[in-house]
């Protein structure tokens, strides 16, 4: 069964977790995690490119905002190419 992105979660609730990035509570996400939560540049990620985000799979934050989930601040990249933008913004 192919899995369709959630294309809408503002009336979710959301909280910070200790390392700064918004969580929402979507139980219904097959990557859910301590009971129901995800990562909300993860829901992003996967409503622009149109399917569930691989676990190679990562979200780069242009501006290094980890609250800015606008699809204009994130990149859906591999581990390396987020440790090559993160080098290059150092």
């Amino acid at each position: 069964m192919r899995y369709t992105p959630i294309q809408r979660w503002d009336d979710r609730e959301k909280c910070l977790n200790s390392s700064g990035y918004v969580l929402v509570w979507i139980p219904e996400h097959p990557k859910s995690f301590s009971g129901g939560w995800y990562y909300e540049h993860r829901l992003a990620g996967e409503k622009q490119v149109g399917r569930i985000l691989r676990s190679w799979e990562t979200i780069h934050h242009i501006s290094g905002d980890k609250t800015d989930n606008s699809w204009l601040n994130l990149f859906v990249c591999t581990r390396r190419e987020h440790n090559r933008a993160d080098a290059l913004m150092a």
